[in-house]
């Protein structure tokens, strides 16, 4: 075997991985809510949501239900609901990840958040259990925070 036969070899062998790849990729796309770097911090103790009764909107997750599958696709759905008639206003919601010192991740979540609440088909997350923190406002001011969380297998 010469020097170019070899070359094309692991140039084929490379290209071949980075093919399957960009397969693997897209075959598991979906919206990671989580990052691998973020992951690897310990988890925050700094979570302000109560238990307390509030006149602030409703927050409950609605799915997952159980623990997921880690790095593939799940359904996530958060629902809010004003009370006594309040409208919600989505522009005020937040999710922060209580990993490190705390990460604010809206901005992964903002194409997702309607006045009914978060619902992300497709949402990804390392293995390991995560608490992330949602508030959001109704029309008259008042705001509420509940945690969520999501254990990944």
């Amino acid at each position: 075997m010469n020097k170019t036969t070899t070359r094309r070899s692991i140039t084929f062998a490379i290209l071949g991985g980075s093919a399957l790849a960009a397969a693997g990729v897209r075959a598991q796309a979906g919206t990671w809510i989580v990052t691998s770097a973020e992951a690897a911090m310990p988890p925050s103790q700094v979570s302000q949501a109560g238990r307390s009764i509030t006149r602030g909107p409703a927050i409950r997750q609605v799915a997952p239900a159980a623990p997921v599958a880690a790095n593939q696709p799940f359904s996530l759905k958060i629902e809010f609901a004003g009370r006594g008639g309040e409208k919600i206003n989505p522009k005020t919601a937040q999710v922060v990840i209580l990993r490190g010192a705390t990460i604010n991740a809206t901005d992964r979540f903002q194409p997702f958040i309607t006045a009914n609440g978060i619902e992300m088909p497709a949402a990804m997350v390392p293995a390991g259990t995560y608490t992330l923190q949602v508030s959001v406002s109704d029309a008259g001011g008042r705001q509420s925070l509940a945690n969520v969380e999501i254990e990944a297998r």
